[in-house]
């Protein structure tokens, strides 16, 4: 794992074994909170397992959508005895490779300032998770709900997406004030982005207006 900020750490990256293209990438996070290391989203690399056991293990994991249930789950979960939380929508499909020790259904806050945001929409359990830093920044943890292809925004329709859900989605996002927006997979670009109100709302109109639709095919 690689550090972003003094609080953050992106994963290595993953490039999905039925791309034949290496542009698309897959990362996850850990996020050195008060309480304790938390995830969010998918971290594979046995190396990074291994960071993870030198920076004092992990006490919470949190999926943004089912897409990132994967074997590391499970063997993280079983090495620092970490609670998997997920959306309860996202649930059948996680349970079939992990088994969460939460599920919710609706906005939470743990520890008094880690948001969970239901964002339906890619997937009908995609969540995103809101931080705001004692170090300054507010990171904005999106999964795949909102993500780059290389130089524009976009959002991503999947055979189950609902784009109803997705655009009440982008909705919400657009009265969040994030610093820094994290992605769990890009193609051609870095999965971080620094952001301000006008390019945050920028971002989110782009994304609306263009939305690759993947529904005969499934990509991310």
């Amino acid at each position: 794992m690689k550090p972003l900020y003094d609080d953050l750490w992106i994963s290595t990256p993953e490039f999905p074994a039925e791309q034949t293209a290496s542009d698309l990438m897959m990362h996850g996070f850990m996020l050195r909170h008060p309480r304790g290391n938390l995830l969010i989203g998918r971290v594979e690399h046995p190396l990074d397992h291994e960071f993870l056991d030198d920076a004092g293990g992990v006490i919470r994991h949190y999926f943004t959508h089912w897409h990132e249930a994967a074997p590391g789950a499970r063997a993280i979960q079983q090495r620092f005895n970490s609670a998997l939380y997920c959306h309860s929508r996202s649930l059948g499909p996680v349970s079939l490779v992990i088994e969460p020790d939460e599920t919710f259904t609706q906005q939470e806050t743990h520890f008094g300032d880690f948001h969970l945001l239901p964002t339906p929409g890619h997937t009908p359990g995609s969540s995103s998770y809101l931080y705001r830093s004692p170090l300054g920044h507010t990171y904005l943890f999106v999964g795949d709900t909102l993500t780059r292809d290389y130089n524009r925004w976009i959002s991503v329709l999947m055979p189950e997406s609902n784009l109803t859900e997705l655009q009440q989605s982008l909705e919400l996002y657009r009265s969040l004030r994030p610093d820094v927006v994290l992605m769990s997979t890009t193609r051609g670009h870095l999965s971080w982005a620094k952001v301000n109100l006008q390019s945050w709302l920028a971002a989110i109109d782009e994304a609306e207006q263009s939305p690759l639709d993947l529904r005969q095919r499934q990509l991310i």
